[in-house]
């Protein structure tokens, strides 16, 4: 897979790349008061599916890791849709 695509998605194009973890979270959760909010709610939605919390865990290059990988974010995106499709 290449480090960096498009994905067409309902008429708009997102972006598959690197991440830094409260950028992708503000994207998902845009009416968060913060960074911070915006992660912990995407880390709660990450971990109500263990199959998809696993699979960005082995995907993770580092434990303390401050971004999502491509490989990650296209996890994401394909389970809930790029930012702005999926109302959470």
């Amino acid at each position: 897979m290449k480090s960096e695509e498009c994905l067409e998605m309902n008429s708009n194009t997102f972006e598959i790349r690197t991440y830094g973890k409260s950028e992708f979270a503000m994207l998902m959760f845009p009416n968060a008061r913060d960074p911070q909010q915006a992660q912990d709610r995407l880390l709660r939605w990450i971990k109500r599916d263990a199959a998809l919390h696993e699979q960005i865990r082995r995907l993770a290059r580092s434990t303390g890791d401050n971004d999502y990988c491509p490989a990650q974010i296209r996890l994401m995106v394909e389970k809930w849709g790029a930012p702005g499709e999926y109302d959470f």
